[in-house]
């Protein structure tokens, strides 16, 4: 089954998911150390968010779907569905292999990343960058 995902999601994607999941846990804790005194977690986590959004948009767009003469304005918002949808499903994942299945959390969290990437992919491939 994996193997099957693995396959269906085109390694430039996981390459730059890889860079866009670097520059957010850095940018989380710099944000943190720089804004958690002054806004607290809520507004560390808000600020994370849009910021790790915008990057992760801005490679898709450039270097995975290289999509040209569009409204750009219209992706971006599009993406933000998408990772709506994204942290549904993966929250969905952890309650269901967590408090249904009983499984513990490093299979659990492996597993939701693991989908959610197929998630990812397939939305931002036919809706937010679909030309």
């Amino acid at each position: 089954m994996l193997n099957s995902i693995y396959n269906k999601v085109p390694k430039k994607f996981l390459l730059v998911g890889v860079i866009n999941t670097i520059f957010g846990y850095s940018i989380g804790i710099l944000n943190y150390f720089l804004f958690f005194h002054l806004i607290g977690i809520i507004g560390v986590g808000i600020i994370n968010s849009i910021m790790s959004i915008t990057f992760a948009f801005v490679l898709f767009k450039k270097f995975v779907f290289k999509t040209r003469n569009t409204n750009w304005i219209l992706e971006y918002v599009r993406s933000y569905l998408v990772y709506g949808i994204q942290a549904i499903v993966g929250i969905f994942i952890l309650w269901l292999c967590i408090s249904v299945l009983k499984l513990n959390i490093y299979f659990s969290q492996a597993f939701s990343i693991i989908l959610v990437v197929f998630v990812s992919y397939t939305g931002h491939k036919k809706f937010t960058f679909k030309t």
